[in-house]
């Protein structure tokens, strides 16, 4: 485990192998899959894995009161988000220059998001909502 971990922390590893993953499946089923998803709910498995250690790998700084196995909950999501970017940055790339021409496909990362919605209809919740939407997604 120390070795894999070692070498993901290096993050070329994992953009590189995710970039080659991602071109199997575009070879494989390109002909007919025509809607990619490189990485369903990013933001879950940095939170919940990482930050308060809900979810695999169970991470989270020691002061949450989780059973966590060991982690920094004030950096670790934020790297774990960067190295989700950098690979799903690979796989676009590879789609981009290789295969969308001839697939006619579309690529992207599917976000997780709670939805929101005013608690009236007055002007201050209408406004509150649409401030919670914009730190969560930057509509």
């Amino acid at each position: 485990m120390n070795s894999l971990k070692s070498k993901i922390n290096g993050g070329n590893f994992l953009k590189k192998d995710f970039g080659d993953y991602a071109e199997v499946c575009f070879k494989a089923f390109g002909d007919r899959v025509k809607y990619w998803i490189t990485i369903n709910g990013p933001s879950i498995f940095s939170q919940q894995g990482y930050a308060n250690g809900i979810y695999a790998p169970g991470r989270c700084s020691n002061w949450l009161p989780l059973n966590c196995t060991g982690g920094d909950s004030a950096t670790e999501p934020y790297l774990v988000s960067h190295h989700q970017l950098l690979a799903h940055s690979a796989a676009v790339k590879v789609y981009r220059e290789k295969y969308q021409n001839a697939q006619k496909g579309q690529i992207g990362l599917a976000l997780a998001f709670n939805w929101v919605i005013p608690l009236s209809q007055s002007r201050a919740d209408i406004d509150a909502a649409f401030r919670a939407k914009a730190f969560k997604l930057d509509c």
